[in-house]
């Protein structure tokens, strides 16, 4: 077996090239995969047509309900905890299109602008093109999935959401952040650590079978996008952080566990707002003692993509996060790495 190049030498003599090692051939081959890969050149249509609809079947997995077996929820009728759920999977494609435009979206512009160097790189820039392209496709599914369902439900009105938690953290990250250069690190590392843990959020979807099948659908063709920009994310900031100078790195490694932690956080008033929409009885109580408890505060319970990324920058040790086993659900469950 060929011995792997010294990447960071190779990197620092002026990108990628076609004898370069594993980054090079992970993006090459991701780029070149695209039209046979990506949801928007294979299945453009999937959503604009009539999928089976059982208005029995639920439109969230109760099993990841972090108040599912609650007395209090359990108290409830039928038709409120089937309006949680509906509600919980409106949010969650309102999470996922939040997601998108302000923390993938951003952090892939900087590449493109040629903020870092080695952005300016043509195989990066098309990779990074490619994804930007896929994200939009994704927030029209998800859009799409919003309206259908609300038109299937009778839903007329949803509360007024609150601000992405993963959002806010970064926003209260970047206000202590005097240098230009620091912020945009930050919004790199956010947008990385998203593209390489919404994987988990999607997969809990989309290999559920009790739940309406367009919604499994749906997430079924995002979650094969984003196995593949994870991929290509972290390649591509292993090429970035190659080419960083000692601060913007040490800047790095101290944003990736508060991307992390931001990420991960379930917004407990969020599933307050949808409880108490529902008219189910004790919202406070509920989401009281999930807060006592510590249940139900991670949104996020597979981290092995952004792990894999702290591996490969190889800063293990100075990134202070205690990564849980890898649940057997994960999409990378089996493949090898």
């Amino acid at each position: 077996m060929r011995e792997e190049p010294d990447l960071v030498t190779t990197w620092a003599a002026g990108g990628w090239t076609e004898e370069d090692g594993v980054g090079s051939a992970t993006v090459r081959r991701l780029v070149a995969a695209w039209p046979r890969r990506a949801a928007v050149t294979t299945s453009p249509g999937a959503l604009d047509t009539s999928a089976a609809y059982d208005p029995a079947l639920p439109d969230y997995p109760l099993e990841i309900v972090p108040f599912a077996g609650h007395p209090r929820f359990l108290a409830a009728t039928p038709e409120q905890r089937g309006q949680v759920l509906t509600g919980l999977w409106i949010g969650y494609n309102e999470r996922v299109i939040a997601t998108e435009h302000l923390i993938a979206e951003p952090a892939f512009d900087l590449v493109m602008r040629g903020v870092f160097p080695g952005s300016d790189d043509p195989l990066v820039r098309q990779g990074v093109q490619q994804s930007v392209v896929d994200e939009s496709f994704h927030t029209y599914m998800h859009m799409l999935a919003i309206d259908r369902t609300r038109e299937l439900r009778r839903v007329r009105s949803r509360p007024r959401q609150p601000q992405l938690v993963t959002y806010r953290r970064l926003r209260a990250l970047l206000a202590d952040m005097p240098e230009q250069w620091e912020r945009d690190v930050a919004v790199l590392v956010w947008g990385a650590v998203a593209e390489t843990c919404i994987n988990s959020l999607l997969a809990l979807l989309a290999r559920d079978g009790s739940i309406q099948p367009m919604h499994s659908l749906i997430t079924t063709l995002h979650l094969r996008d984003e196995t593949a920009h994870g991929s290509l994310v972290i390649e591509v900031v292993r090429e970035l952080y190659a080419r960083m100078n000692a601060e913007q790195r040490r800047t790095l490694v101290r944003c990736l566990p508060l991307a992390l932690d931001a990420f991960a956080e379930q917004d407990l008033s969020t599933l307050r707002l949808e409880l108490v929409t529902a008219g189910v009885e004790g919202a406070d109580e509920i989401v009281g003692d999930l807060r006592a408890t510590g249940s139900g505060r991670r949104l996020v319970r597979d981290f092995s993509g952004a792990q894999r990324l702290v591996e490969r920058l190889d800063v293990a040790d100075a990134v202070d996060f205690d990564f849980p086993e890898r649940p057997e659900w994960s999409p990378g469950v089996g493949r090898h790495r």
